[in-house]
Parts: C-alpha cells; sequence; structure tokens
C-alpha cells in the first residue's frame, strides 16, 4: 500500500491500521506522517480539517523553513511548531553509519518537544521532516514501539517511503552522481539495527520517553491518543 493522503505531497500518510501485539488497532486519523506540506490546496485543507488533523510539527531545520516555509506556518485553524532535529538533516557517511545517524535523532534534544506537543495536542497531529523518511521514520518507529507494534509492521510502514520517493530517489540520483543512493534509499536492516541500538540504551520506548523528560501521564495521553478508537 503506498500513496499519500494529500494531493500536494507523495508521502503523508496515516499511522494508525495497525495491531498490536496485544491485539489492539492504532486509531485512524490521530496521526499522520508526512514530507514537508509546502503549498497545500484547498482540497487539502479541507481534508484535513475534516480529519481534526490541526496540529503540525515540522522536524526541518531552522534554514530549511526559512528557505521553503510550511504552508501552515501561518495558516489560521492550525497550530504550527518547528522543533528542528538537526541530526536527521544530513546525509550519513556510509550505509553502516544510518542506525547510529538514526540513534543521533531519538537523542535530540528537541525529542522531548516533539513528543510533549503529541501529548498535548488537543486535535489530530501531523509530523514532518523534509522527506518524510529518516527523522519522521525514527519517530514513527518510536511510537509504534511504544503502542506495541510488531516490529515487522514498524519496519513495514518505514518501507513505505521508498515506494512513495521513487521519483524523488530518481532525482537525486541524476541531479547529485557525487550521493550515494543506496544510504539515502530506505532499507529494512536501517530500522532493524536502529531498534536493535534504541533497546540496548532505552529498553522500552516508554523507558525512552521517561528518560527523556517526559512525565508517565504524558506517556499515557500519546498512548490513549493512537490506542483509544
Amino acid at each position: 500500500m503506498s500513496g499519500s493522503l494529500l494531493e500536494t505531497t507523495v508521502n503523508t500518510r496515516d499511522i494508525g491500521g495497525y495491531v498490536t501485539l496485544e491485539n489492539k488497532i492504532i486509531a485512524h486519523d490521530k496521526i499522520y506522517r508526512s514530507e514537508a506540506q509546502l503549498d497545500p490546496s484547498e482540497k487539502d485543507i479541507a481534508f484535513l480539517r475534516a480529519k481534526g488533523m490541526t496540529t503540525i510539527i515540522d522536524m526541518r531545520t531552522k534554514e530549511r523553513t526559512l528557505q521553503k516555509p510550511s504552508g501552515f506556518a501561518q495558516r489560521q485553524g492550525f497550530d504550527y511548531f518547528n522543533y528542528p532535529i538537526e541530526a536527521g538533516s544530513r546525509i550519513p557517511e556510509s550505509v553502516e553509519a544510518v542506525p547510529g545517524a538514526y540513534m543521533s535523532i531519538a537523542n535530540d534534544g528537541n525529542m522531548k518537544q516533539i513528543l510533549k506537543t503529541i501529548a498535548g495536542a488537543q486535535s489530530g497531529v501531523m509530523y514532518n521532516c523534509t522527506a518524510g523518511k529518516d527523522r519522521t521514520g525514527v519517530l514513527t518507529a518510536i511510537l509504534l514501539l511504544l503502542c506495541g507494534v510488531k516490529q515487522e509492521d514498524i519496519i513495514a510502514d518505514y518501507m513505505r517511503t521508498k515506494e512513495n520517493l521513487q521519483d524523488q530517489f530518481r532525482a537525486i540520483a541524476q541531479q547529485y552522481p557525487q550521493v550515494n543512493m543506496e544510504i539515502v534509499i530506505p532499507r529494512p536492516s536501517y530500522l532493524i539495527d536502529f531498534m536493535e541500538l534504541f533497546e540496548k540504551q532505552y529498553g522500552t520506548a516508554e523507558q525512552y520517553m521517561l528518560k527523556i523528560g517526559l512525565s508517565r501521564d504524558e506517556i499515557h495521553q500519546i498512548k490513549s491518543k493512537l490506542l483509544d478508537a
């Protein structure tokens, strides 16, 4: 299953629908993951409002948001937050370095505020980075781990980006022939190895959230948002 929920993006997806190890279902229309939404159409705006997806979290750097502002930064009826994750803004040095780079994303100081904002949001949340691949992929994996989604489903969700961004990957390869596309294009081992590193450092997603400064109430709010239909 590929495709985008919005007509002006290619990688906007609902993280709902997965079945947890406790046989619960991640609720739909609570959290969307996406690439940057630079110029949303009126149809996209109406769709998001109808679904209650009015909290927008942008993980791009300040420099990138100044160069290419989010279409939601000044839009009435949406709460827009820019919490830059610097660690995900650069291509890792090698294939072997990708899982460690993903850990750097998880350990970024702004991840605490991102998760607190998700916990406190009174509406649905849509978060993005530039392509909706690395920073967005790491955040999604952590949220799904918190709710007890099977690792194979978390990996499958991550790999949907490879399908959705095929045209973009081809364009990057043509425009920047010096870039090693094996580093750029998602592969299952990147997330598998990241999750191993994550478990080794923190144990569980809940322990991770406590460690970086969330309260148990905030963790409960995130789980309730995703698990209460």
